[in-house]
């Protein structure tokens, strides 16, 4: 006897890119929405999300809505939250939660298939010589935590450079073209590919994963994973101190 069909809503914002994506769990991806304008953001995401969510069969209930919890843009993190969050609480469904890297590695998995041993870098602008990554091997388990690097500063690339050792590095995502002129120095297998950004339908798979598994967030205390302060309060906090 076949299970019943499920469905999942999937949203990411934590970057420049914006999409939403509706899947289910026995016809892959039904529908989707892009959108690339960051300005548009907080009026395209609540719209896109209803278009897909018109392609729901019928007299269907949506199993869980799943969102890229960043790190990454804190505005872009905070629309998409508002937004699941009140979903997942107004239809009493599951809130599910990918990192942003981990959605990047996806959805450059979607584009190519690397070799077994190869090592992929996401890569998210923090702002000037910083990112935000991880590394993961190609089965998107992480073999390091995500951390905020400074692709200057020689403690981050002398461990960076122990970590890859000759395996292939694959590096990608908004913030890796900076990176190109010193990882051509100093990881000689490394390679960067362009034009990689993460689209929500990619995380289609570990979503149903995470709601197979009953790995879900609590919809009244569940944040964002910003992984550093808001660059505005800390601004704040430092002027509070002056006064």
């Amino acid at each position: 006897m076949m299970s019943r069909e499920r469905f999942v809503l999937l949203l990411d914002s934590s970057t420049d890119y914006c999409s939403v994506a509706l899947a289910s769990d026995q016809r892959g991806v039904l529908s989707e929405r892009e959108e690339t304008d960051r300005s548009k953001q907080s009026e395209r995401l609540a719209v896109m999300a209803s278009e897909v969510l018109a392609e729901l069969p019928k007299d269907v209930d949506l199993s869980a809505v799943c969102l890229a919890e960043g790190p990454g843009s804190y505005t872009g993190l905070r629309i998409a939250t508002g937004y699941a969050k009140g979903l997942a609480w107004s239809r009493n469904i599951p809130l599910l939660a990918v990192t942003t890297p981990q959605l990047i590695a996806l959805s450059y998995q979607e584009i190519e298939h690397p070799c077994s041993g190869a090592l992929l870098m996401p890569m998210i602008d923090a702002r000037r010589m910083e990112v935000y990554s991880a590394l993961y091997n190609v089965d998107n388990n992480a073999e390091t935590d995500i951390a905020a690097l400074i692709l200057t500063e020689g403690e981050t690339l002398a461990s960076l450079k122990e970590l890859v050792g000759d395996r292939e590095l694959i590096y990608f995502g908004s913030g890796a073209e900076k990176a190109q002129d010193i990882f051509d120095q100093l990881l000689p297998n490394s390679r960067y590919v362009p034009g990689i950004y993460p689209k929500a339908k990619d995380m289609a798979g570990v979503a149903f994963e995470l709601l197979e598994r009953g790995i879900q967030q609590d919809v009244a205390y569940w944040e964002p994973f910003y992984l550093k302060e808001y660059e505005a309060k800390k601004t704040l906090n430092k002027v509070l101190r002056n006064i």
